[in-house]
């Protein structure tokens, strides 16, 4: 009998999510993380009026609302503090001979927040004119940007998650996952989002490498009063040039 001229069964039967399935999901999943804190590594380059720069160490992570800070440092000396909320940016390189505020701008790792939360996975992605094919979310947000992304369907983590603004492009891809601590809940009952995300953005070639050893929502005994606090930072950095990004 020739196999290949067998008659050919159904294609096999495949669930079709709607677009509130994501929705639902990505609300409940990501609802608990109004304040994180994470610990892990991080690899990022970047270019800027200086060049291409390439480092890489250990990452300090906090998040609190709409804003995030994170702390590169390696071998206890700090490499780079970068954060900031919404598009209001902020970015301590302390790898050079003088250590250089740059606050705002177009060029620099997580240049706009809001973007940055999203690709990360920590805030779902916009709902605005929303649409679903081939278990592909698509989206478009009130600035106009385009969204799209692909979820794991057992703890609804992010799989891919690509945003295009013109010719501003920025993908993070989300390899593995990681539990987030819950205070008072066992860990079955933790929600997942990725561990280990590559990130890439057009705007100054920037490449982002993060992997989370830990992530959780108890942030009692963290400093949140100073890590987003500009102005404190900028008086324990130290830094010699204070820059206004391009």
């Amino acid at each position: 009998m020739c196999i290949s001229c067998a008659p050919k069964g159904p294609e096999p039967w495949r669930q079709k999510h709607k677009v509130e399935f994501f929705v639902e999901n990505q609300s409940k999943r990501t609802a608990l993380f109004t304040e994180l804190v994470g610990r892990g590594a991080i690899e990022f380059k970047w270019s800027d009026d200086k060049g291409t720069h390439k480092e890489q160490g250990e990452l300090d992570f906090w998040k609190q609302g709409d804003a995030i800070s994170m702390r590169v440092s390696k071998l206890g000396e700090l490499l780079a503090w970068f954060g900031g909320e919404g598009k209001d940016f902020w970015f301590f390189d302390m790898m050079g001979d003088e250590p250089t505020l740059t606050v705002g701008g177009q060029q620099g790792m997580f240049n706009d927040i809001e973007v940055a939360l999203v690709l990360l996975g920590l805030v779902p992605v916009p709902k605005l004119d929303a649409s679903v094919n081939n278990e592909v979310f698509n989206s478009i947000d009130a600035q106009g940007r385009k969204w799209s992304a692909t979820y794991e369907f057992e703890k609804h983590r992010p799989l891919h998650i690509t945003m295009k603004e013109g010719d501003h492009e920025a993908e993070a891809k989300h390899l593995t996952g990681i539990l987030v601590e819950i205070d008072n809940k066992h860990e079955l009952y933790w929600p997942e989002t990725g561990g280990n995300i590559d990130l890439t953005d057009n705007q100054g070639n920037t490449k982002i490498k993060i992997a989370f050893s830990f992530l959780s929502t108890i942030v009692v005994d963290e400093p949140m009063d100073r890590v987003f606090d500009l102005e404190y930072l900028k008086s324990a950095l130290k830094p010699q040039h204070v820059l206004q990004g391009k």
